[in-house]
C-alpha cells in the first residue's frame, strides 16, 4: 500500500521550474484576479471565472489572446444555442438531452474540419451548452440565470488572463516564425542542391519527409503568432501562400532522375549557388528579398544555358519548377519586411468530413449514454455528468491517441479529488479573508499550471485544474458537505468512463484515416485529369500537398512507396499545367492546336483509366510529331509515361 501511494505521488509534476516560474506566476495572478472579480460581483459561482483562466492558460501570449477572443465568440454562440434549446424543450428532459447531444456532436464535427482558433470557437460553443443547460434541465425556471452566469464567468476569465498576458508576457512568436521560415528555406535550398548532383535517393527521401512535416508545422506557428503580432496577422495569407510554394519545391519528387541529360557543369554550378544561398539563410546573413534575387539569377543562368532539343528543354523546365517555387516562397516571406504586391497564390487544406461525422456521432452517443444514466438512476449529479462530458469529448477528439488522453484526464481528476479534499476540508475551514484564500489556492493551482507547459502532461494538468477548482468551488458562503463532495467526485469519474466507453465503441483508427487519405489522393487525381483545363492548379496542388504531408505524418519515413501516388499526382498537375501554357501560345485554328485539344479531351475522357489515358497521350504525341511540333510531342510523351506509372501504382 505504501509503495502504491509512493508511486501515485511521485507521478505528480513539480509546481514549477526555473524555466516555467514566470508562466506559473502570470497564470496565478490572472486566476486570482478572476476569482477576486467573481467574489466582488457576487456571482453565484465566483470560482467559474478562475476555472476559465485555468482552462485557457498557455505559455505563449498569442495563444492566450487569440484563444481568448474565439473562446468568447464560442461562448456567445453557445449561449444563443442554449437559449433556443431551453425555449424549445423546457420541462422535456429526454428531448432536452437529445438536443444537447446533437448540438455537441455538430460542434465536435465542426472542430474536426476547422483550423486554429476557429476550432477553439467550435469546441467552446459545444460544451458551453453542456455547462449551462445541465442545471436548467433540473430547474428550467433558473435556466436564464445559469446561462448568463456562465457567460459572465467566461468574460471575466478571458479579460483577466488577456490583461495579465498583455502586461507581463513577452511577444516571441514573430521571431520564432521568422526563424522557422529561414530554416525551412535554407533546408529546401540544400535539398534541391543535393538532388541536382544526384545524391543517394534514400537519403534525399528521408530529408524530404522530415522537411515537408516541419514546413507544415510553421502553419501552426502562424495560428499562434497572429494572436500577438499585427504583422503576422496582416501577412498571414502571403506567408501561407509561401509555405504552399515551399512544399511544392520540396515535394517535387519525380519517379526518375529529373535532371538526367542536363549539362553536368550547369547542374554543379546551380547546386553550388543553392548551397551558398542555404548557408546565407541559415546564418541569417541575407533577408528573404535578397535571397529571392539571388535565386532569380540562378534561374536565368539555367535559361541561358538551355539546349534547343525538346528533351533537354523538358528537363530544363523540370529544373525551373522547383527553382520558381522556391523563389516565389522567398518573395512571399519577404512580406514580413516589405508589403507584398501582386496576386497571392490560393491555398487549400484537406478536410476529413468522414472523420468529423464519426467524432460528432461519438459525442452524441456519449451524451445520450450520460443522459440515460441520469434518467434511469434519478441521480442528482446529472448536470455534473453533462458538464464534464462536454469538455472531455471535445478536447480529446482530435488527439492522436484519444484513449491515452482520457486516461490522462482520469489521472488528473484523481489527483484533483485528493487535492480538493485536503484543501476543502482541512485548510479552507482554518482561513479567513481573500489573501489567505488566494495563497492556499495558488499552492494547489501551481502544480496543474506547470503540468500544462509540458505536452506529455497537458491534458492531465487541465483535468486536475478544472476538477480541483470545481470540487473546491463554493458560493459566497462556504459549505463543507463531504457526502455532496464525494457524490460530485464520483460523477466526474463516471462521466470520464462514459467518454472512454464511447471511444472504445467508436475508436479512432489511424489505418482508416490512412485509407481515407489515399482514397482522397486518387479521387482528386482523377478530378485533375477530368477537369485539367478548368481546374485551379495552384489550389489543387496545395490541397494535395496537405493530404500527402498528413499521410507522411501518419505513416512515418519508413514507407516511401506509400507516397509515390501523391508525388506522381503533383507531377501530373505540373505537366498538365505546362501543356496548357504551351498550347495557349498556338493559333487556335491551327492543326497543332486542334490536335492538342483532341488529346486533352481523350485524356480527360479516360480519367478513371490512366493506362488508356497514357495510350491516348502517346497517340497525341505521334500526331504532333507528324505536324512538326516536337516540343509539344515530347511533353505529351512525358505525360504518357507519368500516366502509365500512375496506372501501375493503382493496380
Amino acid at each position: 500500500m505504501t509503495g502504491l501511494a509512493t508511486r501515485f505521488f511521485a507521478a505528480i509534476p513539480r509546481p514549477w521550474t526555473s524555466a516555467t516560474l514566470a508562466y506559473v506566476l502570470r497564470s496565478l495572478l490572472a486566476a486570482g484576479l478572476a476569482l477576486w472579480l467573481g467574489l466582488q460581483l457576487h456571482l453565484d459561482s465566483p470560482f467559474s471565472g478562475a476555472s476559465t483562466v485555468l482552462l485557457l492558460v498557455q505559455p505563449i501570449q498569442g495563444a492566450v489572446r487569440g484563444k481568448g477572443v474565439y473562446r468568447m465568440l464560442g461562448t456567445l454562440v453557445g449561449m444563443v444555442a442554449a437559449f433556443m434549446l431551453m425555449g424549445l424543450f423546457a420541462q422535456q428532459m429526454l428531448l432536452f438531452i437529445l438536443g444537447v447531444g446533437i448540438w455537441l456532436g455538430l460542434c465536435v464535427g465542426a472542430m474536426t474540419v476547422l483550423r486554429h482558433y476557429q476550432a477553439t470557437a467550435a469546441v467552446v460553443a459545444g460544451y458551453t451548452v453542456c455547462l449551462a443547460l445541465g442545471p436548467a434541465i433540473v430547474a428550467p425556471e433558473q435556466g436564464f440565470d445559469h446561462i448568463i452566469t456562465r457567460g459572465t464567468a467566461v468574460a471575466l476569465g478571458v479579460l483577466s488572463l488577456s490583461l495579465v498576458a498583455t502586461l507581463f508576457s513577452a511577444k516571441t512568436m514573430e521571431h520564432k516564425v521568422r526563424s522557422s521560415l529561414l530554416d525551412a528555406c535554407a533546408r529546401s535550398a540544400r535539398l534541391l542542391a543535393a538532388s541536382l548532383v544526384g545524391e543517394e535517393p534514400a537519403q534525399l527521401a528521408r530529408q524530404r519527409h522530415q522537411l515537408a512535416i516541419d514546413i507544415s508545422k510553421v502553419d501552426d506557428q502562424l495560428g499562434l503568432g497572429r494572436g500577438e503580432s499585427a504583422l503576422i496577422r496582416s501577412r498571414q495569407l502571403a506567408i501561407q501562400a509561401g509555405l504552399a510554394h515551399l512544399q511544392s519545391a520540396v515535394l517535387d519528387a519525380h519517379p526518375e532522375h529529373p535532371y538526367h541529360g542536363i549539362d553536368p557543369a550547369l547542374c554543379a554550378r546551380i547546386s553550388t549557388g543553392l548551397q551558398q544561398l542555404s548557408a546565407c539563410l541559415a546564418d541569417a546573413r541575407c533577408d528573404f528579398r535578397t535571397a529571392a534575387d539571388t535565386l532569380e539569377q540562378l534561374r536565368r543562368c539555367a535559361d541561358d544555358r538551355a539546349d534547343s532539343s525538346p528533351q533537354v528543354l523538358l528537363r530544363n523546365e523540370r529544373l525551373d519548377d522547383p527553382l520558381t517555387d522556391l523563389g516565389a516562397a522567398l518573395l512571399n516571406f519577404s512580406s514580413l519586411d516589405h508589403a507584398r504586391r501582386g496576386p497571392i497564390r490560393a491555398v487549400g487544406y484537406h478536410r476529413h468530413y468522414a472523420d468529423a461525422a464519426r467524432n460528432g456521432i461519438r459525442a452524441l452517443l456519449a451524451t445520450l449514454s450520460a443522459g440515460a444514466i441520469w434518467y434511469f438512476s434519478g441521480w442528482d449529479q446529472g448536470p455534473t455528468l453533462l458538464a464534464v462530458l462536454g469538455p472531455c469529448c471535445t478536447l480529446v477528439a482530435t488527439a492522436a491517441a484519444p484513449t491515452q488522453g482520457i486516461n490522462g484526464f482520469i489521472r488528473g481528476t484523481l489527483y484533483a479529488i485528493v487535492a480538493a479534499a485536503l484543501c476543502k476540508f482541512l485548510l479552507m475551514p482554518q482561513i479567513n479573508g481573500f489573501p489567505l484564500l488566494l495563497l492556499v489556492m495558488a499552492g494547489f493551482w501551481s502544480f496543474g499550471i506547470h503540468a500544462t507547459s509540458q505536452p506529455r502532461h497537458a491534458l492531465q494538468g487541465v483535468a486536475y485544474l478544472i476538477g480541483f477548482n470545481t470540487l473546491v468551488s463554493t458560493g459566497m458562503t462556504a459549505t463543507y458537505d463531504f457526502v455532496g463532495f464525494a457524490n460530485q467526485a464520483l460523477a466526474w469519474i463516471v462521466a470520464m468512463l462514459v467518454c472512454l466507453l464511447a471511444f472504445q465503441i467508436l475508436p479512432k483508427d489511424p489505418a482508416r484515416q490512412v485509407r481515407a487519405l489515399k482514397r482522397a489522393l486518387h479521387q482528386h487525381t482523377r478530378l485533375l485529369l477530368r477537369q485539367a483545363s478548368t481546374i485551379d492548379h495552384a489550389q489543387w496542388q496545395a490541397k494535395q500537398q496537405h493530404r500527402l504531408v498528413t499521410l507522411k505524418s501518419l505513416l512515418g519515413a519508413d514507407h516511401p512507396h506509400e507516397y509515390q501516388a501523391g508525388y506522381l499526382s503533383l507531377q501530373l498537375s505540373k505537366q498538365l499545367n505546362r501543356l496548357q501554357r504551351k498550347a495557349s501560345g498556338i493559333d487556335p485554328a491551327s492543326p497543332v492546336a486542334r490536335c492538342v485539344q483532341s488529346g486533352a479531351r481523350r485524356v480527360a475522357r479516360y480519367a478513371r483509366h490512366p493506362a488508356i489515358g497514357a495510350a491516348q497521350a502517346r497517340r497525341t504525341s505521334r500526331s504532333l510529331s507528324r505536324l512538326g511540333a516536337p516540343h509539344l510531342a515530347s511533353a505529351y510523351q512525358d505525360l504518357a509515361w507519368m500516366l502509365e506509372q500512375y496506372a501501375n501504382l493503382m493496380d
